[in-house]
């Protein structure tokens, strides 16, 4: 008899959702294998109104799950990819990463056709993620960025009520959870506009290296094209040694045998961008040439600043967004 198979993520309403539609990509490979889904109360989610910064940075999210893993309570944890360190514990892999869905960000308002071009002047616009923050003010210095805290329902029952002219979530939370209404619409940022975070909109599904037999499965599940894209923006994330509570961004494609991968640093308000594109066959390669391009280029500095910025304003700073992306 086969072995039940626990699959571990955070108890969030997105994070549920898209640990459901992998274990439904699992169960349509392996239907005779017996999935449990078992939800984890992170620290990330149990303190919803500190920073990011103050309570551990980007492994708020990852930690325990990632503990539950080890000591064999779970056998698969499932994350945003965005949320996963670069470096994870030895005892584990990243056994797959599937399909990524829209990487991009997305302007939620409540004005057909609005985009970031032809907002109202000073228009409020809710985001607590400094990456965002610094490419909405590079382009429209004249915006008055405000904190947004809470899950998606609640961030766009925020900006219906008025709070708000306008917020910015990840396009890919707004697929996943099917999220249509009507009395505010979406539109899309370009990569011009907004380069989206390290590995946005890319599911990793982690298990023990020891695990052989659910490491074969996770393997047979994993989507190529993605995992060299995540593979060289967290190459380049890695060389910077940045995570989500700055303003950088990344995003990597295969073109034609290669990997494009572009990155940015800003400091917070946007006045001083860095952005450059790298390629090279190899994906690590690609993303570390450009962590070492940037920070030929200044980035050090930037991220000194920011590291002020961050410590004096912390409701600006990689606020926490349980249930969201």
């Amino acid at each position: 008899m086969k072995r039940k198979i626990r699959v571990g993520t955070r108890g969030s309403q997105l994070a549920t959702t898209q640990t459901k539609q992998a274990m439904a990509e699992i169960q349509a490979k392996y239907p005779d294998r017996e999935l449990e889904l078992i939800e984890i109360v992170t620290k990330g989610d149990r303190l919803r109104d500190q920073s990011l910064t103050s309570i551990g940075g980007q492994g708020a999210f990852v930690k325990e799950i990632e503990y539950q893993l080890m000591e064999n309570e779970i056998d698969i944890a499932i994350h945003s990819l965005k949320d996963l360190p670069t470096v994870i514990p030895e005892e584990l892999v990243i056994g797959c990463t599937l399909k990524r869905k829209s990487p991009h960000d997305c302007l939620i308002t409540r004005v057909k056709d609005q985009t970031l071009e032809n907002l109202p002047k000073g228009a409020k616009v809710g985001t607590s993620s400094l990456r965002r923050q610094a490419q909405l003010l590079k382009i429209r210095p004249d915006l008055e960025i405000l904190p947004l805290r809470g899950n998606i329902d609640t961030r766009i029952k925020r900006l219906v009520e008025g709070r708000y002219d306008a917020i910015l979530l990840a396009h890919a939370g707004i697929q996943r959870l099917e999220v249509a209404q009507d009395d505010v619409f979406f539109h899309v940022l370009s990569d011009k506009e907004c380069l989206p975070a390290i590995g946005q909109g890319a599911l990793a599904l982690e298990c023990r290296k020891e695990d052989t037999e659910v490491l074969d499965i996770l393997n047979s599940l994993d989507d190529s094209d993605t995992r060299i894209a995540v593979e060289a923006e967290r190459a380049f994330l890695r060389t910077m040694d940045g995570s989500c509570t700055f303003p950088i961004g990344g995003f990597a494609k295969v073109e034609e045998g290669n990997v494009v991968v572009e990155g940015m640093i800003s400091n917070y308000n946007g006045t001083e961008m860095i952005r450059e594109i790298c390629q090279d066959q190899d994906p690590i390669q690609a993303g570390k040439q450009l962590g070492e391009l940037l920070k030929e280029k200044g980035a050090d500095r930037l991220i000194k600043e920011c590291q002020t910025y961050v410590k004096n304003n912390p409701l600006h700073t990689g606020t926490l967004m349980p249930g969201s992306y």
